[in-house]
C-alpha cells in the first residue's frame, strides 16, 4: 500500500500487543536492525523485548506506507536532544512513537514538530502530588477543583498534553513541565500557554486528546510548518505484516486552533 499523506494530514496508526500472536512477534525481529537488535537485547526479560519487537514492526511497516521502501531498509538515528528521526531514505517524513503495555501507537506527518503520547489511566499513580511538583499552577488549582473521584482523569488529560508537547519539541523533561500549560474547556477546546522563556508561539500548535480507548488516555501536538486551516486526521488500527483498517470511530481530538 502506498497512502498519500499531504501537509494537512497527520494519520495514527494504534496496534494492540495483546491481538498479535507469537509467531508473528518472531517475525518482527528480522526487521530491526543491527542497533536495534543490539538495544533490544538489552531488555532484561523476554516479554520487554517482544514489546519492543512490535514497536519496531510498527515503526517500521506504518513508514512503509509511504514510501516505496521495505520495513527493514529503514535507518534511523538521534538528534542531540535524543530525538529519533529517519537518516535513510530521505524523506519528508516524521514520525512519534509511545506505548503501554497493552497499546502502541506511531503518529506521522510531513512536519518534524510532531509528538503523541499514550498512558494507562488505571494505573496506581499519586496524581495530586505528582501535579503539585510538574504543572503549571494554573494546572494544578484547576485539578483541586475537581471532586476527588476525578482528579485522576484530568490529571491524564493535563499529563498526557504535556508528554506530546516535550516529545514534539524533542527536548524531553528538561524543558520544564511547569513551564508550560493547557486549559480544557468544556466544549473541548484545547488552550495552550507557555513562558516567554520556552521561545515558542502557542497559536502555531495543534492538540488533540482522545480517551476513547477506554483505561486509556492518549494525546497529539503537532506545529506545521506554517499555520495551517485545516487538518486532517485518519486513525488506522493494525497488525503490523498482517492486517489494517481505518478506524472510523470518534477517536480524537479537540483541536485549539
Amino acid at each position: 500500500m502506498n497512502l498519500k499523506l499531504s501537509t494537512n494530514d497527520i494519520h495514527i496508526w494504534l496496534t494492540r500487543k495483546s491481538l498479535i500472536p507469537a509467531a508473528l512477534v518472531r517475525d518482527y525481529y528480522s526487521l530491526m536492525d543491527e542497533s536495534q537488535r543490539a538495544r533490544n537485547l538489552r531488555f532484561s526479560r523476554q516479554e520487554l523485548r517482544d514489546a519492543d519487537a512490535i514497536t519496531r514492526a510498527l515503526q517500521r511497516t506504518v513508514l512503509s506506507q509511504y514510501a516505496d521502501t521495505s520495513p527493514s531498509e529503514w535507518a534511523f538515528s538521534q538528534d542531540a536532544a535524543g530525538k529519533p528521526y529517519i537518516s535513510a531514505p530521505s524523506t519528508s517524513l516524521s514520525f512519534n512513537l509511545s506505548h503501554t503495555s497493552e497499546w502502541v501507537v506511531c503518529a506521522v506527518a510531513r512536519h518534524p514538530f510532531i509528538g503523541v503520547d499514550i498512558e494507562h489511566c488505571e494505573r496506581n499513580a499519586t496524581t495530586v502530588p505528582l501535579a503539585k511538583r510538574f504543572f503549571s499552577p494554573q494546572e494544578y488549582l484547576e485539578l483541586l477543583r475537581f471532586p476527588t473521584g476525578e482528579q485522576k482523569s484530568r490529571f491524564f488529560d493535563y499529563w498526557t498534553l504535556k508528554e506530546a508537547y516535550i516529545k514534539a519539541r524533542g527536548e524531553g523533561i528538561s524543558l520544564g513541565l511547569n513551564r508550560f500549560g493547557f486549559e480544557l474547556e468544556p466544549t473541548g477546546k484545547i488552550r495552550f500557554y507557555c513562558d516567554s522563556e520556552l521561545q515558542d508561539d502557542p497559536q502555531l500548535w495543534h492538540f488533540g486528546l482522545s480517551s476513547s480507548q477506554g483505561d486509556h488516555r492518549m494525546a497529539l501536538a503537532f506545529k506545521p510548518r506554517s499555520l495551517l486551516r485545516d487538518l486532517n486526521i485518519q486513525y488506522f488500527l493494525t497488525i503490523p505484516l498482517c492486517s489494517t483498517e481505518v478506524y472510523e470511530g470518534p477517536l480524537l481530538f479537540g483541536d485549539q486552533s
